[in-house]
């Protein structure tokens, strides 16, 4: 792949918002998009991109805030930003690991364009016939029951930080997807316009409702044997982001289109790191040591392009308390980098849950470190244009 492919799927289809404008000015736009359609809403403070707004950071707003009161920028992402003369796969791949967006912005000659995700995946797709569904999905799938509320559904996306759900029946067989967006549009939408008196005659929907008779059937799903090139397709085909992988119609793992790239950018650019693992009342069996060393390789691969050389040192304790044969476990992360160095801890019942949690601790210092430095960073080009 070379950057005259990479030139030719830059668009320039997305519309514009000033930062101060409400959440409620956006929302009408997302009714006319269709699902994992190609959009892109750019925020702009004056005559600088502020950075990206996505739907899902829309849909979360318009529950938790007053849409009418509320202004985009609290909920605007910022992302970077690529040179047209800089573009290469791996930084495009890597802005969108990086940014969670499902575009790349450009800059152009005097203007912006973007590299929409699907235009990206059908580029590299030729690259992973022969890689497995089983290589990249991811195993930890997060369900809810048929007869759960739609209220419990949204309460597990937001403590698991993700915009979907896989809906299973009392025999764990997969019967549907539930999204926000589904929340949004079938229960919380139709309640404000009831209030406001733009009832349709249909009975109103509450977060009480379970959640089989909102969510999306059936689920197109693929086998771990499938390669991730005809995953891609009926991604594509169906206009999707997510797939789940079954066997016997249970399910076995969740391939995203983030999933996807993590993965190219894994085979692709080898990450190098050093590991200190220290251990108090407990040793760690080859399980959880592999489990653990997968974990920190994803981690330093999502951020290799900020850091050039990094040092983990993990500390894991067992506490005498145990929950359904599960030890309560302590983790300290220590992350050394030529950036700065990151200090977390977390606990959880397990190995493996109690280092989930304090690696996305770590993310989450990483990503403030990583803001700090982008707005520096803007500021000082701010000051060089002004003196220019």
């Amino acid at each position: 792949m070379n950057a005259e492919e990479l030139r030719e799927i830059i668009r320039e289809d997305y519309e514009v918002i000033e930062a101060d404008e409400t959440i409620s000015k956006v929302i009408p736009h997302l009714s006319r998009y269709e699902p994992d359609g190609a959009h892109a809403i750019m925020v702009m403070d004056g005559k600088k991109v502020l950075g990206v707004i996505r739907e899902r950071d829309l849909l979360r707003g318009s529950v938790m805030v007053n849409p009418h009161e509320t202004k985009i920028r609290s909920f605007a992402v910022k992302t970077g930003i690529l040179k047209v003369s800089d573009l290469s796969y791996e930084k495009v791949a890597r802005r969108f690991v990086e940014d969670s967006t499902p575009f790349v912005i450009v800059q152009l000659n005097g203007k912006y364009g973007l590299i929409y995700i699907n235009d990206f995946l059908k580029l590299i797709k030729s690259e992973l016939n022969k890689i497995k569904a089983r290589d990249v999905m991811n195993p930890e799938v997060i369900t809810v029951r048929t007869f759960d509320t739609a209220a419990k559904a949204l309460a597990t996306m937001r403590n698991n930080g993700i915009d979907r759900v896989v809906v299973v029946d009392e025999k764990n067989r997969v019967r549907g997807i539930i999204t926000v967006k589904d929340i949004v549009d079938r229960i919380i939408s139709p309640r404000k316009r009831a209030k406001m008196g733009d009832g349709s005659g249909e009975k109103e929907k509450t977060l009480s409702i379970m959640v089989e008779s909102v969510m999306s059937e059936p689920v197109i799903s693929a086998d771990a044997n499938d390669s991730v090139s005809s995953i891609i397709d009926l991604m594509i085909e169906n206009r999707i982001s997510s797939i789940v992988i079954t066997k016997d119609d249970m399910p076995e793992g969740i391939i995203i289109k983030k999933d996807i790239l993590e993965y190219l950018l894994k085979t692709k650019t080898p990450v190098t790191y050093n590991v200190q693992i220290t251990t108090s009342e407990l040793e760690l069996d080859d399980f959880d040591k592999d489990a653990l060393m997968e974990d920190i390789d994803k981690f330093m691969r999502k951020f290799k392009e900020f850091f050039t050389n990094a040092l983990f040192s993990v500390y894991i304790k067992k506490h005498k308390e145990t929950f359904r044969g599960l030890p309560l476990i302590f983790v300290r992360i220590k992350l050394i980098t030529d950036k700065k160095t990151f200090f977390v801890s977390g606990e959880s019942w397990g190995v493996e849950f109690a280092v989930h949690t304090a690696l996305k601790k770590l993310e989450r210092e990483v990503l403030k470190e990583k803001e700090i430095l982008l707005n520096q960073r803007m500021q000082r080009k701010a000051l060089e244009e002004f003196f220019e």
